[in-house]
């Protein structure tokens, strides 16, 4: 018999809540107290787990969509169990009762109890680094970076003792200005994600979910991005010291770059300043090889004071205006609200598009790359003109794809995956 999982109420005086981030997906097997997702309220942001066992199917929860109490998000069934049938809406029965399973969260200050004998979860089970709420709010309120840290509670997880006091922070936990998010830790030479203009590492999780599990990934978000500090960076040779001080951090040597819009040309500036550490290398829709860039877009970004007026400028990302989610349009203007991130983003604009052109040329910096090297370019980009593809130099392979804006990799994701893997394999074989 399927089980309903459901958007619990967490305060007595919950109505509503969002889902921040999910742990699994459909097909996956989970084990009774296993965290599914996590919760994020007014107050706090918390896990839910799993209140039995089975496989996790039809997930219909859309992160950061706002959704009422007791409303169904995914069904867990039996192994073999043909696919739950019933539909989303709120279960009267569920909404009115308090969940079984209470989550655990920042606001009830005590660690889970361990999971069951069964799981057998690294501690950075499924890409994700494990800890409790407790131990990431501590984190934050401490400035360190929880990625730096070794966990000390069930399956491995970073419980609140394993974060150190305020003041007493070791080296290997010295807060950095740069965040670095291990999506799946591996022995191969993981895979680097660099995002573009205004976005940040959690933008590329629907493609990660496409590579293979025993694939190391890796995301940063760049300065004046995501989790990362404000800074004052005038080119894309500085950011790439930005990034490569922070892999330094992380011990990380060699890896497989890809890069997006202007991701790409940091990767173009990691290859041309360190090229031994780069194994293969994936563009897409690269800055840094011609001089157009859509200026209105930037402006937008630094500009927009409401939901509405980003949805506009974010409208020019896609081909398929469906792509463009009320989730994605809400995330992204959270993240442009971060106290003086429209200013930095301003301010790094203005030296790396001045006036709406591209201020730096690293068509050298590709022809110097000795790894291989892949270029995928939308032909219906609007934001980067996939022009800047022509005359590429003969080592470098390239994709055009049609009816695909400047985000391949939400709009094509399976055909990136795909292509991205193979440069990973080349450089690897290499």
């Amino acid at each position: 018999m399927a089980t309903e999982v459901i958007l619990p109420r967490v305060d007595m005086d919950m109505s509503e809540g969002k889902i921040a981030f999910w742990y699994v997906k459909n097909g996956d097997l989970v084990t009774k107290g296993q965290t599914l997702f996590d919760i994020e309220t007014d107050k706090a942001t918390m896990e839910v787990e799993a209140t039995a066992s089975g496989v996790i199917d039809s997930i219909d929860g859309e992160i950061g969509v706002t959704m009422p109490v007791g409303q169904v998000v995914a069904w867990i069934r039996a192994p073999g169990e043909a696919g739950a049938t019933a539909d989303a809406e709120p279960s009267p029965k569920a909404a009115a009762a308090m969940p079984a399973q209470a989550p655990t969260g920042t606001a009830a200050r005590q660690e889970p109890v361990a999971a069951p004998k069964a799981s057998a979860s690294p501690s950075h089970g499924s890409g994700l680094l494990r800890a409790t709420p407790l131990a990431r709010s501590l984190a934050r309120e401490r400035g360190i970076d929880l990625n730096a840290l070794t966990g000390s509670g069930p399956r491995g997880r970073v419980i609140a003792d394993d974060v150190p006091p305020r003041g007493t922070v070791t080296p290997a936990s010295i807060p950095t200005r740069v965040h670095l998010h291990w999506w799946q830790r591996g022995n191969a030479a993981p895979l680097l994600l660099l995002h573009g203009f205004g976005a940040d590492h959690a933008s590329w999780r629907p493609l990660v979910q496409q590579l293979p599990p025993g694939q190391p990934v890796l995301g940063i978000d760049l300065p004046n991005h995501g989790k990362s500090a404000n800074q004052s960076l005038r080119s894309f040779e500085e950011l790439a010291d930005a990034v490569l001080q922070r892999l330094d951090q992380e011990g990380v040597a060699g890896c497989h770059l890809l890069g997006h819009s202007m991701g790409g040309a940091v990767a173009l500036a990691i290859g041309a300043a360190q090229p031994q550490r780069v194994l293969s290398l994936t563009l897409l829709a690269p800055a840094g090889l011609g001089t157009e860039i859509n200026g209105a877009f930037i402006d937008g970004l630094v500009r927009a004071d409401s939901e509405a007026a980003l949805k506009a400028t974010l409208a020019t990302l896609f081909q398929d205006p469906s792509a463009l989610t009320p989730a994605f349009v809400s995330i992204a203007f959270q993240q442009l609200q971060a106290p003086g991130r429209q200013a930095a983003l301003a301010a790094m604009a203005s030296h790396l598009m001045p006036s709406g052109r591209q201020a730096e040329d690293l068509n050298a910096a590709l022809a110097s790359v000795q790894a291989p090297v892949k270029v995928i370019w939308g032909l219906a980009d609007r934001i980067i003109p996939h022009a800047h593809s022509h005359g590429l130099p003969g080592q470098v392979g390239l994709h055009l794809l049609p009816a695909v804006g400047h985000l391949p990799q939400l709009e094509a994701t399976t055909l990136v995956a795909r292509l991205l893997m193979q440069q990973v394999r080349a450089g690897t074989e290499g």
